[in-house]
């Protein structure tokens, strides 16, 4: 069994009991809809990729994370927003350049493969540098889709150019759900600084009266 069912299919058990519950606040959705979705993202992995020419764009992999990124660009409203997400881009082809250089042939019967640990560390990384998880989704997405684009185009051989494969969706589910995990480890800690300091002017006013 391919790596990205069972990743769907322990997503869709965790929100159904509303495990991460943080990130639902975040999203501002509803963990059902959340189970919902995934399970739709599931089913639509066995529906056939849309082909034009020597492109073959997957439903679940490609058209819905772009129909996602739609609603998320107008975040892209500030000069230093616009410019975390260009470099976030750039750093993301040039790893996705890096990883389709190397052989990896000695995993191929795998369950983990190397990009996986890579998906991690691009997640972690993108955050870093856009400070929030939805910048860090957009950079991730089109880093990925140029990334095999741009290979493509290195290396073309005549073969299909493939987008939203079933390693680019578990690659792009897996950093952003680091992203969102950073995210939500930095808000609590945020908000446990600023509890430890409201306490504190409160016992300074105590002091005072």
């Amino acid at each position: 069994m391919d790596f990205i069912f069972i990743l769907l299919g322990v997503l869709i058990i965790l929100s159904l009991f509303n495990v991460g519950s943080f990130v639902y606040k975040k999203l501002k959705i509803n963990h059902f809809v959340v189970s919902a979705f995934l399970l739709v993202l599931l089913l639509l992995l066995f529906v056939p990729n849309i082909k034009i020419n020597n492109i073959s764009l997957s439903i679940a992999g490609f058209i819905v994370p772009i129909v996602i990124s739609l609603k998320l660009l107008p975040k892209l409203k500030s000069k230093r927003r616009v410019s975390s997400f260009i470099v976030s881009v750039l750093l993301t082809i040039t790893a996705v350049l890096v990883y389709n250089l190397i052989d990896f042939s000695m995993f191929e019967y795998s369950l983990i493969k190397p990009y996986m640990p890579l998906s991690i560390v691009l997640g972690l990384v993108t955050y870093l540098i856009c400070r929030r998880s939805s910048i860090s989704y957009l950079s991730l997405l089109f880093g990925i889709n140029l990334g095999q684009v741009i290979f493509y185009q290195i290396k073309f051989s005549g073969e299909i150019l493939v987008l939203g494969s079933q390693e680019i969706l578990t690659a792009l589910i897996i950093s952003t759900l680091t992203s969102l995990i950073c995210e939500g480890i930095y808000g609590l800690y945020v908000k446990n600084k600023r509890t430890r300091y409201e306490k504190k002017l409160e016992r300074l006013k105590t002091i005072e009266k």
